[in-house]
């Protein structure tokens, strides 16, 4: 991922609407137990391992990522158990971790299958993986090049690789729905070269907005309200995909 991009990161994701709608998904989403084990795939800055640590009591947490400048950012944070490895070829023993993390992972992997069988052989029987994947190719942008997207998401291809990997899907539903009319009118209209700045990682659109306290609380509201409801509803479409695997045998 770009450097810059983790910089970015590393500054706003305690406040901006959207990471704190990805720890909602956690929350309802992960069993509050003692000692759980669980494993953050493609960890970041490791703001979710924060977020875990304060959430659970005593979780034992692990993360991993191919990217020097994000690991040094999470041991930054007090993360110990953090290490750069091929999330192909995970240095754990099997059936490890009660839960696993690929959020906003899958998108980065060219042979997204092969994370989610290794993932499956270091879960526990009964554990999950819990995924969040941008969605709907025909938005693709600049955002998602410079990124290192290899794809958007549809649920079809979630459930294809997931067969593929013999795990079985608990849930999966598309969620930023509320704010996808507009999410969407602004990636079309950045296709437009007059308005292509709209659709590049750094537009003021995607990040600056977590510097404006009203604007910022206001989305996050609407963000979390929605996530709160995937519980009773299956949207039909969404800026992302979230699902919920566990490996029954």
């Amino acid at each position: 991922m770009n450097e810059k991009l983790l910089e970015y990161f590393n500054e706003i994701e305690m406040n901006h609407w959207w990471w704190e709608g990805r720890r909602q998904i956690l929350r309802q989403t992960i069993k509050k137990e003692k000692n759980l084990k669980i494993l953050d795939i493609g960890c970041g800055t490791g703001e979710t391992l924060s977020f875990l640590k304060t959430y659970l009591p005593k979780p034992s947490l692990y993360g991993i990522d191919s990217s020097p400048t994000a690991i040094k950012y999470a041991m930054k944070r007090g993360h110990k158990n953090i290490i750069s490895v091929d999330a192909k070829k995970l240095p754990f023993e099997n059936n490890k971790f009660d839960y696993i993390l690929l959020l906003d992972v899958l998108e980065h992997i060219k042979d997204d299958t092969s994370i989610l069988i290794e993932a499956r052989r270091v879960l526990k029987k009964n554990g999950k993986i819990i995924i969040t994947t941008p969605a709907l190719q025909f938005i693709w942008s600049e955002h998602d090049t410079a990124q290192g997207h290899f794809r958007r998401y549809v649920r079809r291809r979630i459930r294809k690789i997931t067969s593929n990997s013999k795990l079985s899907v608990k849930e999966i539903s598309y969620f930023n729905f509320f704010l996808s009319p507009a999410i969407i009118g602004v990636r079309l209209l950045s296709k437009l070269k007059p308005f292509k700045k709209y659709g590049e990682y750094n537009s003021k659109l995607n990040f600056s907005v977590a510097k404006k306290p009203f604007l910022n609380e206001l989305l996050k509201s609407i963000f979390v309200f929605e996530v709160k409801l995937i519980k009773y509803i299956n949207y039909p479409f969404g800026i992302s995909i979230f699902t919920l695997l566990e490996k029954e045998n």
